[in-house]
């Protein structure tokens, strides 16, 4: 098949086929037991005996299969036959994954790979006549087929563990007339000898929050449980996909699309060093959130290769054009984000080893790109006070049980309760405050401080007989007064110039969140004890007029009400 006719095919699934999919398995919802059923009803209905013998005649899986399909839904079969040309089939064969419904509501496992990040990781991987590309969890096939529509004089591999995916890559290849350039296999990519591969690319997505709980029985790569042993690992999860490729030296370069929270936490912090020091890191681009159907949070690239002394970090999660439920990155999005990839820009910079080291080795693009904080005298967050976490075992179910309808002493605040009309008295009641939750309550001169959203911090003041519950959404900053004065202390966190660092060190666009570590690592202004003292006398005459003008505030609305009063 030439590219041609593939775009074709993908411009009638877009503009009608989409439609018509949906609607024929719409008319078969409460029939279909498998929604995957309907993509091999699809696929029957285009490989007629004939052409399944042509095609796929030695493959005694998709004739089991189609045995089954033949057997509990043969008058679906005719009736795709009937409605549709076998033009129109192979187009449903060859996106029926792309189609967004079914992603949005996971009637499919997976993430289909967009367009945008297909082209943007062969432009990083410099593709070229003869290459030969690996690619692990190949899913269902959609980047295979992709790849080999696009370049036509190279070859691709792919491993899958998932059956179904491999029955669909094997019913989409004969459709493209491109089998000789392309082979999958079903095996447990950890385990793979990778000696017996061709390739010098690759290109992965490893399934993302994926924990191996049974690293020690479950894999037997020798050269993998070296490695870990060797360096000490301990962690078990998409780093054990990209340290499989490094373990074997044969690849050039390779991406990996991987969420960005393993890109900054303490507990991989060891496996990023090591990639640091060993030169593994070319670079790492942070793409905008949505860009994958069905999931919100922020993706990164990973671009590794050998011997190198520097890492592009590019924050391009900014760089995309919003569509519908989705975000997607266009070609001239493309070139953009490749152009800071190349050239260092206002979103992109050369990061050193280390400079890697100065932050904990995170691999958080924005953290190197963002406008360096001018701070020329500084002490860090976690040397000057204590932070923990609100109490974040307290289930709903029990809170509702505790709720008061009465105002009592005990009072509960959550990160929706900070905001200029703030106080104590209006937070909810509860009916008691356990002893064991006593170290989760605040007292006068702590800060809280939102572990996520706009990052909003309180310092808490006169708050008299009331017993304060912090819950999980919540920092409890316990300050060392001999160390730092409360009061100039939230008067820095509640400033633009501490938010633009904020800024730096969160970790996703779609769901912000900061740990206790990062929020340990902002920079707090150093000045001399007489100047803090000054300027904590004036920030807490500021609060104190704030408070005031609240009270106004409020007795005015009063009197507003009383007016109207008098007339209804």
């Amino acid at each position: 098949m030439q590219k041609k006719e593939y775009l074709e095919l993908k411009k009638w699934f877009d503009e009608e086929g989409k439609k018509v999919l949906w609607e024929m398995m719409s008319n078969w919802r409460g029939i279909i037991d498998k929604p995957l059923d309907a993509f091999y009803i699809f696929a029957r209905a285009f490989y007629d005996d004939k052409l399944l013998n042509e095609k796929l005649g030695n493959n005694k899986s998709i004739k089991i299969l189609f045995y089954r399909i033949d057997n509990e839904y043969h008058d679906f079969v005719e009736e795709v036959r009937e409605k549709l040309s076998p033009n129109q089939m192979k187009s449903i064969i060859l996106n029926f994954y792309n189609l967004d419904n079914i992603r949005s509501i996971h009637m499919i496992p997976g993430f289909s790979i967009p367009t945008g990040i297909s082209e943007l990781s062969y432009k990083l991987l410099d593709i070229k006549k003869g290459d030969k590309l690996f690619q692990p969890n190949s899913q269902a096939g959609e980047f295979m087929i992709d790849f080999l529509i696009n370049h036509p004089e190279c070859d691709i591999s792919a491993i899958e563990i998932n059956t179904s995916y491999i029955l669909t890559s094997q019913l989409k290849l004969p459709i493209i007339g491109h089998q000789n350039r392309a082979s999958i296999r079903q095996e447990d990519y950890i385990n793979t000898d990778l000696s017996t591969l061709e390739y010098n690319k690759v290109f992965s997505m490893p399934p993302m929050g994926m924990l191996y709980r049974d690293f020690d029985k479950r894999v037997n790569d020798k050269n993998l449980i070296e490695l870990y042993k060797k360096n000490d690992f301990n962690t078990k999860n998409e780093w054990i996909d990209i340290l499989k490729i490094i373990s074997n030296t044969k690849f050039e370069k390779a991406i990996f699309i991987v969420h960005s929270g393993i890109l900054f936490k303490e507990r991989d912090e060891k496996i990023r060093k090591y990639l640091i020091d060993n030169g593994y890191i070319e670079s790492v681009i942070e793409l905008a959130p949505r860009l994958f159907t069905g999931i919100g949070i922020s993706t990164n690239i990973l671009l590794i290769s050998k011997n190198n002394k520097k890492v592009k970090m590019v924050d391009a999660s900014e760089i995309y054009h919003s569509d519908k439920m989705v975000n997607k990155i266009t070609k001239d999005d493309v070139e953009v984000i490749f152009d800071a990839y190349k050239n260092e820009s206002t979103i992109s910079k050369e990061v050193s080893p280390e400079e890697f080291e100065d932050n904990n080795y995170s691999f958080i693009p924005r953290r190197y790109t963002n406008e360096e904080i001018d701070l020329k005298n500084y002490v860090y967050l976690k040397d000057v006070i204590e932070i923990k976490r609100g109490y974040a075992n307290l289930k709903k179910s029990d809170l509702y049980k505790r709720i008061s309808r009465e105002n009592t002493n005990n009072k509960i605040i959550a990160a929706g309760d900070i905001d200029d009309n703030f106080n104590i008295a209006d937070l909810t009641s509860l009916t008691e405050i356990e002893d064991k939750e006593e170290t989760y309550c605040v007292k006068d001169g702590d800060i809280i401080f939102s572990r996520g959203g706009s990052y909003n911090s309180l310092l808490i003041r006169n708050s008299g007989n009331y017993r304060i519950l912090v819950n999980g959404t919540l920092y409890i900053l316990n300050c060392d007064e001999e160390k730092i004065d409360p009061y100039y202390l939230q008067m820095y966190l509640a400033s633009d110039h501490c938010l633009s660092q904020i800024e730096s060190l969160n970790t996703g666009k779609s769901i912000q969140f900061m740990s206790i570590n990062q929020l340990g690592e902002l920079k707090i202004p150093k000045v001399s004890k007489e100047k803090e003292k000054e300027l904590s006398q004036k920030y807490k005459m500021i609060l104190d007029k704030k408070e005031i003008i609240r009270i106004q505030r409020i007795k005015l609305e009063e009197d507003v009400s009383e007016l109207v009063s008098e007339v209804i």
